[in-house]
């Protein structure tokens, strides 16, 4: 063989040598890449899945979150009708109580009115009380008159024929006091009616003031919460009234300690009632 034959040979040989070299180098490098590879692929593959792991949780929540917001929505919608209602019930609620107040204003002007009505009353009743007084001194002063004329006409009665000019004029004064009487009980008969007042009612009855406990109206019978421990006597006259209503009066008959019993002598038809008030002096 030539020198340059075999310079060409062993050329070859180290070219083979080069490249088997490289070849090798590079099928060491691929593989390492390739272990690489699988190695990102199976951490991308990982990732990928709590990724998408995370996705569906985040999705979920934001699901749920806009499932909250739709409800809290729905309850915020709710309370301001809510509040809405609650306003116009202030409104009204307000409203009323401002009637009330002119109300109770036009009450308290009321009440003013029956309080000076029955101011009026207690004037016109002690007016009535001294009419009263004086038509009974009248009749006491007529009957007082009418007993001495009769002890006159019986005195003349027993006179001989020759006083018969004495007996006339007693016979006249006699008639003069019994006209005066008729008078008398005419006048006290007009105040009674004017009035409504009893003249039965007991001269000179303390003032007791007291209730009614029960009315029995079959038998016309009242019972007061008021006896002998209260100074109440058989006779006594109540007056029996609620509020500025005058119903009528009661004669007492039966008198215990604490309690008594009374007749109805006079009504105006108003019905009696438990819990009526009564007195002796109005």
């Amino acid at each position: 063989m030539s020198p340059i034959g075999r310079i060409f040979v062993i050329i070859n040989l180290a070219l083979s040598a080069a490249f088997l070299g490289f070849a090798s180098n590079n099928l060491a490098t691929a593989q390492k890449y390739r272990g690489q590879f699988d190695a990102v692929t199976a951490e991308l593959a990982s990732t990928t899945t709590s990724m998408q792991s995370e996705i569906d949780s985040i999705t979920a929540d934001r699901d749920s979150a806009n499932q909250m917001r739709a409800s809290i929505r729905n309850q915020k919608e709710t309370l301001d009708a809510k509040n809405t209602a609650l306003e116009q019930e202030l409104a009204s609620a307000t409203d009323e109580l401002n009637e009330l107040k002119s109300d109770m204003g036009n009450i308290s002007s009321s009440i003013g009115d029956l309080s000076s009505s029955l101011d009026d009353m207690k004037s016109q009743v002690a007016q009535a009380n001294e009419a009263r007084a004086e038509a009974i001194n009248a009749r006491r002063d007529a009957e007082n008159a009418r007993d001495a004329a009769v002890a006159a006409k019986e005195s003349a009665d027993d006179r001989s024929n020759g006083l018969s000019a004495d007996l006339a004029q007693a016979e006249r004064d006699l008639t003069s006091t019994q006209r005066m009487l008729g008078d008398t009980e005419t006048t006290l008969a007009m105040v009674v009616a004017a009035t409504g007042f009893d003249v039965t009612r007991g001269v000179g009855a303390p003032q007791i003031d007291g209730a009614v406990l029960q009315y029995r109206a079959d038998e016309k019978l009242v019972h007061i919460n008021r006896g002998t421990n209260d100074k109440v006597k058989r006779g006594y006259v109540f007056s029996i009234f609620s509020g500025g209503v005058y119903k009528g009066e009661a004669r007492v008959e039966v008198v215990n300690p604490d309690t008594c019993t009374a007749v109805v002598v006079a009504s105006t038809g108003s019905a009696i009632a438990q819990g009526d008030l009564v007195s002796t002096q109005i």
